[in-house]
């Protein structure tokens, strides 16, 4: 960790996060493929790149590589193309939103999270835009 300060309860969610963050990004690539539309595809693109990078900013701080969670991926691919991309992207909303709240827990230690925080709220808005665009 860059800040030896940090708790053990801190330094396990921002580990938990860098993990979701790597999940998420093979999840939104992964659909990403499956999308005929171009907008919506770099979207998905998109996200998933700033996915990617948020993983590199927490692995800074754990100097760790974490494995993606390969059930996670699957899941949501599949539910995705058997109930549709708007019914994946939604349960993948959740997740954003979830993110939102451990992000702004972490940010009171590590001040640099905000801005991870800010782009998880831009992908929360950019997946409803989808979904309604979609839906």
């Amino acid at each position: 960790m860059k800040d030896k300060k940090l708790t053990k309860s801190i330094e396990k969610a921002v580990l938990v996060a860098q993990g979701n963050e790597i999940t998420e990004h093979f999840v939104y690539d992964k659909l990403a493929r499956t999308i005929k539309n171009p907008h919506n595809k770099r979207v998905l693109k998109r996200i998933a790149y700033d996915e990617l990078e948020h993983y590199n900013f927490w692995r800074g701080y754990t100097q760790q590589d974490v494995n993606p969670c390969g059930w996670t991926i699957w899941k949501y691919y599949l539910l995705s193309r058997i109930f549709g991309i708007t019914f994946g992207l939604k349960l993948m909303e959740r997740g954003e939103e979830k993110a939102q709240i451990t992000y702004g827990e972490i940010s009171k230690h590590i001040p640099a999270a905000k801005q991870i925080e800010k782009d998880e709220q831009e992908h929360e808005k950019a997946l409803i835009d989808l979904v309604d665009e979609s839906g």
